[in-house]
């Protein structure tokens, strides 16, 4: 049976001491579980708190509790990559979805021009 798991799932794995660590060992073994990106943004929104070596943390719970298909993988990959290289949690899975997709971001967050995604300037230009 597959079941959807969310970020106490996670931590409870990823934390060095967890009241549902156990669950969620038993759970990994009876269930197919798997999560989306989201709850991998919010890991890393939770990092700050449990100070997680976050990188090979990550690539490790993805072979464990997988998202949905490959292209999510690889958005919650290049996020951890961006998140890395300093950019906010959330700029990080923005850049990572519109590089996944193919597309270019349209904002005003400066951020993307360090990077290799395509930001379309949302800020008025001097004509305007």
């Amino acid at each position: 049976m597959t079941v959807y798991v969310e970020t106490d799932f996670l931590l409870a794995l990823a934390k060095d001491s967890d009241w549902l660590e156990g669950s969620a060992e038993s759970a990994l073994v009876e269930y197919d579980v798997e999560t989306s990106p989201f709850s991998y943004l919010e890991l890393l929104l939770a990092r700050e708190r449990h100070e997680f070596d976050y990188v090979p943390l990550i690539a490790n719970l993805l072979e464990l509790v997988p998202v949905g298909s490959e292209a999510e993988k690889q958005v919650v990959l290049k996020a951890v990559n961006y998140y890395d290289e300093g950019m906010t949690p959330f700029d990080a899975f923005h850049a990572a979805t519109a590089e996944t997709r193919g597309t270019a971001v349209l904002s005003s967050e400066r951020d993307y021009d360090d990077i290799e995604v395509e930001r379309v300037p949302l800020e008025p230009t001097d004509d305007e």
